[in-house]
């Protein structure tokens, strides 16, 4: 540091000071607050000391040990965050030894840690220390991590992680594992290996959100199936018939866990499969999991996986996955042969299968609709939907997508469409459930097939949807002119009726028997109508009001004649920029 008269020795800091001792402690080391900044500048005698591999251990140590009983505020809170801190910036040449051959107790002291500790015992903190270290490392030496967990054992590793998957930290590291580019980099064995995560899901005691950290884990890798080494083989383990079967069994299972996460598996199966060839504009959700560069995108084709996805998040990912990554074939990357001819198959089977549960997605709706548990929110006592529900009328609506007339057909069969409007007037306050319908309804809108007609008939006539909206916009209108004033709107649904009310008169126009049938209805052409044709001319006005013809040459006082304004706006016509320099003139 600078400091003293002139010319005099410069003040040594006190990490300086204890590097100048080649036997000094790590603790003492992790104490100083430059040790970070220092170490992520190469200080020299900084790095020697932490390279050793009795340094290293301890560090390790660390960040997957629980501290000891009694142990100092430091060893519980600020060594493990500042060890992670340091590897997280450490040189090359801190890694080269810490995966050095000839000290693989190294590297045994970070991977024991999903040994010693019981499933139940794990500490999240420590978890999550250890799956930042852990891809620290494989991050910049991956080749040698994976040979280093082959000869651990990759079996045992691998039951090791599905045990212990209800730490998204470690589900995240997992993942980032198995999205390897080439074989040679794969750490484990993939055979079966979505059978044995559904069996995570159904397994008799599940540790709670195992069943979200494998959907995100699965549907993942669905994301990046282009782009691993196994993608095809993956995609036909989760396409197979007993993997969906699996699945139709845990939505029908009565876990709301289980249902959840299968149903958005089956989603994300339907979308990679066949929706999102049929419409490559849509998407069901961004990628689940963060430390994963987005897959690689055909000339011309749009980004659907990575659709709002935050920027700054991928940027960082892919930079930080991009070193150790193999440079990408455009052949093995792009795969033109996709979707293959098997894919096209299976995905008509599966189409044909799902619709085959239409009855018992019927069944489940019944109980929905049946469910009184109700939860306290500032508006009052409302009825919960359960995420079981909205994930169903996800699965639906992913399903319409595909435009397979099967689906259609079943759906009109089983009168799913409504049940769906049954339970979006029974839940006025649920924006998630009522945005859900409504984008449904605008799927069976956009299908060319002949089925969605029928659908829409049958809504609109015998299921009642016609006669219910001009009910809710009677009853907006009345609230409107009443006397008691409320603290809130009346509903929560009207913004979604609205832009439902506009689709469905869009689609009569191009439908006569659709449009005989909305005219049919007493109140449709005299109510709806004319609040739609409001709405939409409050939204098109601009913002203020705008300005009247007859005052736009008025000053804004208000004081000035039509002359006075016209006189004021040629005024300010003949200013120019010259103007302005002749004011700083001026001011001089």
């Amino acid at each position: 540091t600078f400091g003293g008269p002139l010319g005099a020795t410069a003040e040594a800091s006190p990490l300086e000071t204890l590097l100048q001792s080649p036997d000094c402690s790590v603790e003492a080391l992790l104490d100083e607050e430059d040790v970070i900044q220092e170490f992520k500048a190469h200080n020299e005698k900084l790095v020697t000391r932490m390279c050793d591999p009795a340094a290293i251990q301890t560090l390790l140590q660390f960040v997957t040990r629980e501290p000891p009983e009694g142990a100092p505020a430091a060893r519980s809170f600020r060594y493990p965050f500042v060890s992670v801190e340091l590897m997280a910036c450490a040189p090359d040449a801190f890694f080269k030894a810490l995966i050095s051959p000839e000290h693989p107790e190294v590297l045994d002291t970070l991977w024991v840690f999903l040994e010693s500790e019981p499933v139940a015992a794990i500490n999240p903190v420590l978890a999550g220390y250890f799956a930042r270290a852990s891809a620290q490392i494989f991050a910049k030496h991956p080749a040698e991590v994976v040979e280093y967990l082959r000869n651990r054992g990759v079996d045992a590793l691998l039951e090791r992680f599905l045990e212990r998957l209800h730490l998204r930290s470690l589900a995240e590291l997992f993942v980032r594992l198995l999205c390897a580019e080439q074989s040679a980099q794969l750490a484990f064995p993939t055979e079966d290996l979505v059978l044995r995560l559904l069996g995570r899901i159904r397994a008799p005691e599940v540790i709670p959100d195992t069943e979200e950290c494998v959907a995100l884990i699965l549907v993942e890798l669905l994301a990046q199936k282009d782009s691993i080494c196994f993608g095809e083989d993956f995609l036909r383990q989760l396409t197979s018939e007993a993997a969906i079967g699996m699945l139709i069994d845990c939505i029908f299972s009565g876990s709301p866990g289980a249902a959840s996460a299968a149903t958005s598996i089956l989603s994300s199966i339907v979308f990679h499969t066949s929706a999102g060839v049929a419409n490559a504009s849509a998407c069901p959700s961004t990628p689940t999991l963060s430390p994963l560069s987005p897959a690689p995108c055909l000339v011309g084709e749009e980004d659907v996986v990575n659709v709002g996805a935050d920027d700054s998040v991928v940027g960082e990912a892919a930079a930080t996955r991009a070193p150790s990554s193999p440079p990408r074939s455009p052949v093995a990357a792009f795969r033109p042969e996709s979707p293959n001819t098997w894919l096209s198959g299976r995905t008509s089977l599966l189409m044909r299968d799902i619709g085959s549960h239409f009855p018992r997605i019927r069944s489940r709706m019944d109980a929905s609709l049946r469910r009184a548990e109700a939860v306290t929110m500032p508006i009052g006592q409302v009825v919960a939907v359960g995420s079981a529900t909205l994930e169903l009328i996800d699965l639906i609506t992913m399903l319409v997508r595909t435009g397979c007339a099967a689906i259609l057909e079943a759906l009109l069969k089983e009168q799913l469409l409504p049940r769906c409007f049954e339970l979006f007037f029974r839940h006025p306050w649920s924006s998630l459930l009522h945005n859900a319908i409504r984008q449904l309804v605008s799927e069976i809108l956009s299908s060319s097939e002949s089925v969605a007609q029928s659908l829409m008939e049958a809504l609109l006539g015998e299921g009642g949807l016609a006669e219910r909206l001009v009910a809710e916009y009677r009853a907006e209108a009345a609230a409107a002119v009443s006397d008691v004033r409320h603290r809130h709107a009346r509903v929560g649904y009207m913004g979604q009726l609205h832009m439902l009310c506009g689709e469905i008169q869009d689609y009569a126009a191009k439908v006569p028997q659709c449009h005989a049938a909305l005219d049919a209805v007493s109140g449709w052409a005299e109510v709806v109508l004319p609040a739609l044709a409001g709405t939409i001319k409050v939204q098109s006005e601009k913002l203020g009001g705008g300005v009247p013809d007859g005052d736009r040459n008025l000053a804004s006082s208000g004081g000035l004649s039509m002359g006075q304004g016209q006189e004021v706006q040629s005024a300010v016509d003949e200013f120019v920029l010259d103007d302005l320099n002749d004011d700083d003139d001026d001011d001089e």
